[in-house]
């Protein structure tokens, strides 16, 4: 990003493109929000209705989104870098190139949203919701926790498990299938499944 602007008290209103907000105070805005190549670090913000955004090539980084709104938004080529998202409603997002890393994402909704080539990295997700949620081309779950994810009417197909962990996910079973898992996953995975082994 471009010029830094360093500990203001700014209006959601007064961002703009190609800057890097670090250790800023925002208060709120009253418009349709549309951010374009503009990174937040350290920043802090009054506003938790941000529904019917869209962000483009954003970045955030030591920031926190807690029980925030961002349902009906858009998000393409964003990431978030150790970031506070417990229990964040993203329903009915649009999510294309984004990443999530070293982040908190627990209890957080995803669902009806469509994702696509994004990914989760170092974070958790706990008991997180992807209910009827569209995964195109891959969404990656790398090294997350999982434990209580709800997948339910959900394909799976595309989304690769491999490397996180989980115990217990909520999924619809003729929706598995592509699904991409470790073979030490496996056992647990049957169990999702109804199936049970005989020692």
């Amino acid at each position: 990003m471009g010029k830094v602007i360093q500990g203001q008290n700014l209006s959601l209103d007064d961002v703009d493109s190609e800057k890097t907000y670090e250790e800023c105070h925002f208060t709120y805005s009253s418009d349709q929000l549309s951010f374009s190549a503009v990174a937040f670090k350290n920043c802090t913000f009054e506003q938790t209705d941000f529904s019917h955004s869209e962000w483009v090539e954003c970045e955030f980084k030591s920031c926190q989104f807690l029980n925030n709104n961002f349902s009906e938004s858009c998000f393409f080529q964003t990431v978030f870098n150790k970031y506070q998202l417990m229990g964040t409603n993203f329903s009915n997002n649009t999510w294309k190139n984004v990443t999530v890393k070293d982040s908190k994402a627990d209890y957080c909704n995803f669902s009806s949203s469509k994702i696509d080539a994004s990914s989760f990295v170092d974070t958790s997700l706990l008991e997180a919701y992807f209910q009827e949620t569209k995964i195109k081309k891959k969404l990656l779950c790398h090294n997350c926790e999982m434990n209580g994810v709800d997948f339910l009417d959900t394909s799976l197909r595309g989304l690769d498990l491999s490397t996180s962990y989980f115990d217990d996910l909520i999924v619809t079973p003729s929706l598995v299938k592509g699904c991409i898992i470790a073979p030490l996953q496996a056992t647990a995975f049957a169990g999702l499944l109804g199936v049970k082994f005989k020692e």
